[in-house]
């Protein structure tokens, strides 16, 4: 396929979120929004509905005197959880998602460096917030509280309708979860997050229907997830813990489903396993085969040739969107023989968070896609730099480090990468993990990494940092396997003759125990450049 640039797709722009809201309310009016399961029971909520409950805890908010207030949010993915987000932000307040795996002094570090005066919190953190010694809100009481909003409003209070939102205030503070230093308070406002769902939902068409399998509090969550589903009027099934996710996708048979790469690797390895469990390896092998052979004369057999592996993700699954770093092209390829479309991307939360994704009529394997309509992009010195309405306003109380983010209006990702003739952008790494070497040359370690991770299944995790002018590979190896050490490292020198001399790894150390990793899965680079 071209990767060529083809007009962007038409969606509504509402300047902020409580103008999405009202129109989502408006244009979808009755149809399904978000729904769930909450003990076998299915429950369903309307657009119309959900603008009404926003709406109802947003006035008793007001109600409470909570004006320009800074609230902390801390839960698993529920719909208490997005309309409270949205009460919060639309009724001119602040928020701040609090990831869930947090400890509590890590939970306290961030209310206190935000400012947080409300924390608004689900049952199974009652005790981080009570650690926190805040004033707090439970979400158990969460009907009662939606009760007394629509008593207000039924008593003529429009102090929630007549807020009127300046849309480039602050309206979120939002952590990062670096892999080598502390986080920092990303300060976010509405135009900039109503800005990336109308640009992300112009450059990539989703097909109606999708599961939140991505966390809420993280950013790309609630964009995938919430705002750009909202935008199109699609309904969002919630998956409110990870153990129920395979059977939540076949429950509510969805059309596509956002995921970090992990999740996809699991999800390809799963459907092979289930093949070969099946003692049908050859066969479905071969199936590719002629399907591909069909294919090139206009012939698409795959979702019937396959149906046995749709069916397993709820028979509907089309499309699947991942991010955060580059995915092997053998997956990408490998979905798309059985006919499911693997769509990358890259975003920073700094940027709202999405910058880019491949387009529905790109096939470009390596490249996390084109940049988004109204972003620029540009490389300085291999660094990947950003400018743009979706950019972040600086960090929260923290000018050096928003000082040393920016070149003018340029903001400085950090992350090293290149843009081809087509606009398409690649991402290799991140710059403060570049190893330099004393003859000069640089080596990015992710490239090596990826490359360890894709020729020897053997390797669980793999971390290659630089030390005494020499490239070291610290891997964690699968120990089932019988002599599973020697195995990697005949495999590493394989690896090793087919690199530049300046990039081969000279030393291989293991360990027995994983990385230590953020809450979203990354390793903590604690060895880098020793």
């Amino acid at each position: 396929m071209a990767n060529k640039k083809y007009p962007y797709y038409d969606v509504a722009e509402p300047k902020d979120l409580k103008e999405l809201v009202d129109f989502c309310a408006k244009e979808y009016g009755d149809k399904k929004a978000f729904w769930y399961r909450e003990k076998n029971t299915e429950i369903v909520k309307s657009f119309k509905q959900f603008a009404s409950d926003v709406e109802a805890l947003g006035t008793y908010l007001l109600s409470l005197g909570y004006k320009n207030t800074h609230f902390a949010l801390m839960g698993e993915n529920s719909y208490e959880w997005i309309v409270s987000y949205f009460a919060v932000v639309n009724a001119g307040n602040v928020i701040v998602p609090i990831d869930k795996e947090n400890v509590a002094k890590d939970v306290k570090f961030q209310l206190t460096q935000s400012d947080t005066n409300v924390f608004l919190y689900s049952d199974t953190y009652s005790d981080i917030a009570e650690f926190c010694e805040i004033e707090s809100i439970n979400f158990k009481s969460y009907d009662e509280l939606i009760a007394k909003g629509k008593e207000l409003l039924a008593n003529g209070d429009t102090s929630f309708r007549d807020t009127v939102i300046d849309a480039e205030r602050m309206c979120a503070i939002v952590f990062t979860s670096g892999t080598t230093s502390d986080p920092k308070g990303v300060m976010l406002n509405h135009k900039g997050l109503a800005t990336d769902a109308i640009i992300s939902s112009k450059n990539l068409y989703v097909p109606e229907g999708t599961v939140s399998l991505l966390p809420l509090y993280h950013t790309f969550g609630f964009m995938a997830c919430v705002l750009c589903q909202m935008l199109r009027g699609w309904p969002v099934f919630i998956n409110t813990s990870l153990k129920r996710a395979f059977d939540d996708i076949k429950y509510a048979q969805p059309k596509h489903i956002s995921v970090v790469p992990m999740l996809l690797i699991v999800i390809y390895n799963k459907i092979w396993s289930n093949v070969r469990a099946g003692g049908k390896e050859k066969l479905f092998k071969t199936m590719i085969k002629v399907s591909n052979a069909l294919l090139k004369v206009g012939i698409d057999i795959r979702r019937k040739a396959f149906k046995q592996v749709f069916d397993a993700f709820g028979g509907n699954l089309e499309m699947l969107i991942t991010g955060g770093s580059s995915i092997d092209e053998k997956y990408i390829k490998g979905f798309r023989d059985i006919g499911i479309t693997v769509i990358n991307g890259y975003g920073i939360t700094e940027c709202s968070p999405i910058v880019s994704t491949t387009r529905n009529e790109h096939f470009a394997p390596k490249s996390v896609g084109a940049i988004h309509p109204t972003l620029e992009a540009r490389i300085v010195d291999g660094e990947v730099q950003i400018k743009g309405p979706t950019v972040f306003m600086g960090y929260y109380k923290n000018d050096s480090a928003t000082q040393a983010a920016f070149d003018g209006e340029w903001f400085k990702t950090g992350d090293l990468g290149s843009l081809d003739e087509d606009g398409l952008l690649y991402i290799d790494g991140r710059k403060k993990n570049l190893i330099i070497l004393s003859n000069g040359k640089n080596v990015v370690p992710e490239e090596l990494e990826a490359i360890l991770m894709n020729n020897a299944d053997e390797i669980k995790e793999v971390l290659v940092y630089g030390q005494d002018d020499r490239i070291v590979a610290e891997i964690y190896p699968d120990t089932e396997i019988d002599g599973v050490e020697k195995i990697i490292n005949n495999k590493v020198s394989e690896i090793n003759q087919k690199l530049p001399v300046f990039k081969r790894i000279a030393k291989v150390k293991f360990t027995d125990e994983e990385f230590p990793k953020t809450t979203t899965k990354k390793i903590k680079r604690t060895y880098s450049n020793k």
